[in-house]
């Protein structure tokens, strides 16, 4: 063979013959994962208001504060960052840190753990993807591209921002949904809520089996564990259940509008604030709208369930009338999965997948400019 003898006549076989086509994808997609973990710890020195909340956040829950009424207080002040608006779950996180290690150590610590929440994404994608696609090179590129992306490293390293966690939980869902291991499917997913609560517009995708097959005993254990959870998570919060339920999910549905692309064409020909309330009820209406009509197709036509969520953060990102560019983040990971199991030519997707980074890191030095000079 003339491989055989390409390597017999080398005068390293040895080497030669260890770059089969299985290993040198094996050296680049370490290679590539390497270099995304030193740029992610050369970016630790920048960081945003976003982990000054984390840990003022943890802080006052320490001293026996509620963040939540900061949280209230904060979306009624423009211009003001808002404080701590999601479930308790990673504020738990944050004072463990803060209770076991030095306070100077609180930043580094917590970009380091959500530097392993990321490898955490790699390895599950990886895992699910494994048995699913052959080619050995379409499997491994993806998913070190999504580890490198910019909006990617921006989001985790500089940011600190947490969403990695959702997804380490959202994707062992998933695993565990499509082996109908019920019982650790539901806590993941619950989890995952707990992390960020657009997670919860997920919840009902991950019943669609125990409904197609009226299989109500687990219907209601699913319903059981995921509503046991949150209220176990929720419990400091609930002798004022009101001010903790307008900080977790009410902030989210009347914060002012941000960038939001929709919104911003359709409030073109108006520019008043009684028309700005009525284009975000409209857009809230069509967000419902759009989700319930994915629920439903994917009941009929029994869709993947990484689909799934891929198709409802699309119509989530699409229509909010806040837009943030980490939000895509939520969609990229899981365009990885759907896309790498497509019928798309590797041209096809590879020109896909450019689009959407080269799109994506225009949108944040777009966004990034304006902030500067203050548009």
């Amino acid at each position: 063979m003339y491989e055989e003898r390409v390597i017999t006549d080398s005068k390293f076989p040895k080497l030669k013959a260890f770059f089969t086509p299985s290993n040198t994808s094996w050296v680049v997609f370490g290679g590539i994962i390497l270099a995304g973990i030193i740029v992610r710890i050369f970016l630790w020195d920048f960081s945003s208001t976003d982990m000054v909340v984390w840990k003022q956040a943890a802080e006052m829950l320490l001293n026996g504060q509620n963040p939540y009424e900061t949280t209230l207080e904060s979306f009624q002040l423009e211009g003001v960052k808002h404080f701590y608006a999601y479930f308790p779950l990673w504020m738990y996180i944050s004072s463990l840190i803060l209770l076991i290690f030095p306070e100077g150590a609180f930043f580094p610590l917590t970009k380091g753990l959500i530097l392993l929440f990321d490898i955490q994404v790699v390895i599950l994608l990886y895992t699910i993807l494994k048995p699913k696609v052959k080619d050995t090179w379409r499997l491994k590129i993806p998913i070190a591209i999504w580890f490198v992306t910019p909006i990617v490293l921006m989001t985790s390293s500089m940011h600190g921002k947490f969403d990695s966690l959702m997804f380490v939980f959202i994707l062992l869902a998933c695993i565990f949904y499509e082996s109908d291991n019920f019982v650790p499917e539901s806590i993941f997913i619950s989890l995952a809520v707990l992390t960020k609560p657009i997670a919860l517009i997920l919840v009902p995708f991950f019943f669609r089996k125990n409904l197609r097959e009226r299989n109500f005993r687990k219907v209601f254990a699913r319903i059981g564990i995921i509503v046991g959870l949150l209220l176990l998570f929720s419990a400091p919060f609930l002798h004022d259940p009101l001010t903790y339920i307008q900080g977790v999910l009410g902030v989210h549905v009347t914060r002012d509008h941000d960038m939001g692309p929709i919104f911003a064409l359709l409030s073109l020909p108006f520019s008043t604030p009684r028309a700005d309330s009525i284009i975000r009820h409209c857009l809230t209406g069509a967000i419902v709208v759009v989700w319930t009509t994915i629920i439903i197709l994917s009941f009929v036509k029994k869709t993947d369930i990484y689909k799934c969520v891929l198709f409802a953060f699309i119509a989530f990102n699409s229509l909010y009338w806040v837009f943030l560019v980490q939000y895509t983040v939520w969609i990229y990971v899981f365009y990885v999965v759907v896309t790498s199991k497509s019928k798309l030519r590797h041209w096809q997707l590879g020109s896909l997948t450019s689009f959407i980074i080269v799109f994506s890191t225009v949108m944040l030095a777009l966004i990034g400019a304006f902030v500067k000079v203050g548009l």
